[in-house]
C-alpha cells in the first residue's frame, strides 16, 4: 500500500487552519478512459463541511459529495488507479503528490498559487 499520510496530514492541517483552497488530480494514467481531471472543493451545505469532487470527462462533468473520511478513501483510490499527480492548493503552500508507475509516492512543495480562498457556499441549482 502506498503512503499518502503526509498528503492527508497536510490536507487536515489546511482545513484546521482554514487555509484549504482546492485540490486537483491530474495526469491520468489512461487517457483513453476519458477522465481528464478531478477537482475537489469544500462547501458548507446545511451547516456541514462537504467535499465535492468534480469528475471532468471529455464530454461531461459528474459531481459527487463526500465527508472527510470518504474523500480520503476516494482520493487514494483515484491516485493509485487513475491519476499520477495531485496538487493540494493552500494559502501557505502548494503540495504536489506524484505517484510513479511502480506506485512510489513522492512530494514537492511550491509557493502558494492562491492568495485568497474560494467561496465555500454551494451555488444554488447544483
Amino acid at each position: 500500500m502506498s503512503d499518502f499520510s503526509h498528503f492527508f496530514d497536510a490536507l487536515q492541517q489546511s482545513l484546521a487552519e482554514d487555509e484549504f483552497v482546492k485540490l486537483t488530480l491530474s495526469k491520468p494514467i489512461r487517457k483513453s478512459e476519458g477522465l481528464l481531471n478531478v477537482y475537489m472543493r469544500l462547501f458548507v451545505i446545511d451547516g456541514k463541511e462537504t467535499f465535492e469532487l468534480k469528475y471532468r470527462y471529455e464530454a461531461e462533468n459528474n459531481y459527487q459529495q463526500f465527508s472527510l473520511s470518504q474523500v480520503k478513501t476516494e482520493l487514494e483510490s483515484l491516485l493509485l488507479k487513475k491519476f499520477r499527480t495531485a496538487t493540494l492548493f493552500t494559502l501557505s503552500e502548494d503540495i504536489i503528490v506524484m505517484v510513479s508507475k511502480k506506485k512510489v509516492v513522492s512530494y514537492r512543495d511550491n509557493a502558494p498559487s492562491f492568495g485568497n480562498k474560494l467561496p465555500d457556499i454551494l451555488p444554488q441549482g447544483l
